[in-house]
């Protein structure tokens, strides 16, 4: 789900933000202003979901067993 998430935040934001501004002129200073504010508040999106996902994944990790804990002290 996570993953969709990261795919789907900036598709939509970037998405509806050309969609509105279909009829501006591509080369005006607003439109490429307006465009690159869409793209860097997606990409902090995606950052922030990304870091998200690293630290609380889905399927958190087993605790190592007792016998992986001995191995590593007797070394």
């Amino acid at each position: 789900m996570a993953y969709f998430l990261i795919v789907l935040v900036p598709t939509v934001i970037i998405g509806t933000t050309v969609y509105l501004t279909r009829h501006w002129a591509p080369t005006s200073i607003l439109t490429i202003v307006t465009w690159t504010a869409a793209w860097l508040v997606s990409m902090i999106l995606v950052t922030v979901l990304y870091l998200l996902l690293i630290h609380q994944p889905n399927n958190p990790q087993k605790p190592a067993s007792k016998q992986n804990h001995q191995e590593s002290q007797q070394h």
